[in-house]
């Protein structure tokens, strides 16, 4: 009953400090504040989808309104409140102008303006006799005022047909044999922004067939309107003023690189070397190898110019990491129109060497809190062929200053050392034309790990793969070897009892060796250079371990590996298993400054073979800042199994499992400039593939999925610097799977102390 009262106050008092956080009283009395304006539709027959058409005219509406929380209105409230700062680097001043918002008065907004950009809109998209009206609503306290536009639609306008330039010169021929994949198809509706998509391509397919000064401009479209029959005609032609050199196809001529180009250097003090025709100038001494060079030019002489072959050649010079600029001179060879472009590459480089130094405070749903310290040293050109080598040491220290752990703790020292080779090491050439860079990964890492009072543990990684791009928005990364050890050892009394009475928990704690492969996925629309309304992430891994080991085993031993006898390679036992896991988001933006995300994930892996249980850090957990946030870091599930206390009172024992589904929903606003708020559910937990005896009620049961899932809920505030994001939500658990079909609504009996306050760094998803 005290929790409950304790919540209702909190409420209370948050209720009545928005209340007066409205910013009204400060409005001048000769002034209106603005509170935005709406969009509302007069239709007159067949116009198609309305929910379009009215946010296409909303997005004329560029004047907004404050931002409101709730009925207040944070941000105005600070501007006023702050006054006139006598300092402009005062505090107070920062306050105001940081965390304030300015004041939106009816007095500054064109409504006749807006409501001709309204009309525009809807011209653009087909419909060239709509028109807007406006109307003022103001309160009845004559202190606030919004705009409602009414916009009469009537049927848009069709394109009935296109007629492509003739055909009496070479450039009129090549645009007129694009016809067929045209961008603009009779019976649409007529649209400026597909025009402005069809000069855009027809520009493309002419820059890849060698009209280098050809550009969308040249381009025009006539419009002939039918009001009857609502249609439009369109006849495209080339301008008469275009330039003689904008028809003429172009060819590669001589191509220069100097690949050691400094500002104010004598280039002629560099040595001519010829490779492929190309022309390389190097100093003695050079700062970087041809070889990585040369593979990255994809332009020859006396070839026709191709804007991709340009493009793709920029990027694979820039992709190589070593350069601070990459200048391509294009320019005609002499003065004639001979249709041939001399080529200076300029390659000024970066700095070899840099190093870096992070400090970090991590703090975790289990109450520990500590610093992380990461020192990081980068040689952009190691071996003088492009390499990225990358030294890493970091250290952690994290213990609890009250709770259940208080004064244990954990320090960690992690080293590691990273090669990335600019190209695909393979016994067989492979030759990738696209954009980007493909690289060789080769990483070794070690980790000491001490939870002082009951384990050290040691251990160690190897993996070679590879990385690359097949756009912007799409990754691969294959790992074709990934060998772990790890190894516990200084055990203490306790532990010992512990894990020596629980099958898993000692499996999962034994020394074990891992050596496998793995495949990650990578798609994410939020790279694209225009961002969409709604775009999607999608992450899918695939790894697999053991089954080398196990044919290795087979042959020596002539027995079939055994999980209850498990078989060893070096005195050491191997896992072997298979995972597979998706991730799944869709951030839809729900206005300019708001934001729906979701996010799906799931997961399966399976011991087989020589293994009984999957590795600790291989299995799946649920509950925490980055999960189902009214819960602590890893304590859902598997299942609805409830650890017994001498579990649960340790805190390195979270149980995880082999199986995940897990489903997150987050609506994010704006508060006042880079606060942010937001508002979540989650749902999900983890189970394993079969019962087992030690773990009850842990293993999934199709049939009771759903009654199975975690529940929770809350809030949160961001302080959203772009570079820097620091997070603050307030889980509350709504239901705990664990407790039992009776007992599992806990938000019926909510406590204070259940609930989960996560300060953590970034974003959760």
């Amino acid at each position: 009953m005290r929790s409950r009262l304790r919540l209702l106050g909190m409420l209370v008092v948050t209720l009545v400090a928005l209340h007066s956080c409205t910013g009204l009283k400060k409005v001048p009395k000769d002034e209106v504040l603005y509170t935005g304006a709406k969009v509302q539709l007069v239709v007159n027959g067949d116009v198609g989808k309305k929910g379009s058409i009215k946010s296409n005219a909303k997005s004329a509406i560029k004047t907004k309104a404050n931002n409101k929380l709730l009925w207040a209105r944070p941000g105005l409230w600070l501007y006023y409140a702050m006054g006139e700062p006598k300092r402009p680097k005062s505090v107070r001043s920062w306050i105001k102008n940081k965390l304030g918002q300015p004041p939106v008065y009816m007095s500054g907004i064109d409504i006749p303006l807006t409501a001709r950009g309204i009309e525009a809109k809807m011209y653009n998209t087909g419909y060239l006799d709509a028109y807007a009206e406006y109307e003022i609503k103001q309160d009845k306290k004559g202190k606030t005022a919004s705009v409602l536009y009414t916009v009469h639609v009537y049927p848009p306008f069709k394109i009935k047909s296109i007629d492509f330039p003739n055909d009496s010169t070479e450039i009129e021929k090549a645009i007129a044999r694009t016809y067929k994949k045209s961008k603009i198809d009779t019976g649409d509706v007529y649209s400026l922004e597909t025009l402005i998509e069809e000069r855009i391509r027809i520009e493309n397919v002419l820059k890849r067939r060698g009209y280098y000064y050809f550009n969308q401009d040249h381009i025009l479209f006539a419009m002939d309107t039918n009001n009857t029959e609502r249609t439009v005609r369109l006849n495209m032609t080339l301008k008469r003023t275009m330039p003689e050199k904008s028809k003429i196809v172009y060819r590669f001529g001589e191509i220069n690189v100097y690949p050691d180009y400094r500002l104010g250097t004598d280039t002629a003090e560099v040595r001519k070397l010829v490779r492929d025709s190309i022309n390389y100038y190097r100093a003695d001494k050079s700062y970087i190898r041809l070889r990585p060079i040369i593979n990255s030019i994809y332009i020859k002489p006396n070839h026709i110019y191709d804007r991709r072959m340009h493009q793709v050649t920029l990027s694979r010079l820039n992709g190589l990491g070593v350069f601070k600029f990459i200048n391509m001179e294009l320019q005609p060879q002499d003065t004639t129109l001979s249709g041939l472009l001399g080529v200076n590459i300029y390659l000024t480089p970066l700095p070899r060497k840099s190093a870096s130094f992070d400090v970090q405070l991590a703090t975790k749903s289990n109450n520990f809190i500590g610093p992380g310290i990461t020192l990081q040293l980068r040689n952009r050109n190691a071996f003088r062929g492009a390499e990225l080598m990358i030294y890493n040491l970091r250290g952690s220290f994290e213990t609890q200053f009250s709770g259940v752990y208080k004064g244990q703790f954990t320090y960690e020292i992690n080293p590691r050392i990273e090669l990335q080779v600019p190209r695909i090491i393979a016994p067989f050439k492979i030759k990738r034309s696209n954009m980007f860079v493909p690289r060789t990964r080769f990483g070794v890492e070690y980790s000491y790990l001490s939870r002082v009072g009951y384990f050290d543990m040691n251990s160690a990684k190897f993996e070679v793969g590879y990385k690359w791009k097949d756009a912007i928005t799409i990754d691969h990364n294959l790992n074709l070897l990934n060998v772990n050890y790890y190894n516990i050892y200084n055990r203490s009394d306790q532990f010992n009892e512990l894990v020596n009475g629980n099958t898993l928990l000692r499996r999962r704690f034994e020394e074990q060796f891992i050596l496998g492969m793995g495949y990650s996925f990578f798609y994410n629309e939020q790279l694209r250079p225009r961002q969409r309304r709604n775009t999607f992430y999608v992450n899918v891994n695939a790894e697999i371990a053991g089954n080398l080991l196990a044919g290795i085993s087979q042959a020596i031993t002539k027995r079939k590996v055994d999980a209850n006898n498990p078989s060893k390679i070096l005195d050491v036992n191997f896992a072997q298993y298979a995972r597979m896991d998706i991730d799944i988001r869709d951030y839809f933006k729900t206005s300019e400054n708001t934001m729906l995300a979701l996010r799906f994930i799931a997961g399966w892996a399976k011991p087989y073979g020589n293994s009984l249980t999957m590795p600790y850090a291989k299995q799946f957990f649920a509950g925490g800042a980055y999960s189902l946030r009214g819960f602590p870091a890893n304590a859902v599930g598997p299942g609805t199994y409830a650890p017994p206390d001498s579990i649960n009172n340790i805190f390195y024992l979270q149980q995880g499992g082999e199986i995940k589904f897990e489903a997150n929903a987050e609506f994010r606003f704006p508060i006042v400039k880079f606060l942010k708020g937001a508002v979540f559910v989650d749902a999900g937990n983890v189970w394993l593939n079969k019962p087992n005896a030690e773990v009850p009620n842990g293993e999934i049961k199709w049939n009771r999925l759903f009654q199975d899932l975690a529940l929770s809920s809350g809030a949160g505030v961001r302080l959203d610097l772009d570079f820097f994001v620091l997070r603050l939500d307030i889980g509350i658990p709504l239901r705990n799977p664990s407790l039992g079909d009776a007992n599992k609504w806990i938000i019926r009996d909510l406590k204070f102390k259940n609930v989960m306050f996560n300060l953590a760094f970034g974003y959760p998803f």
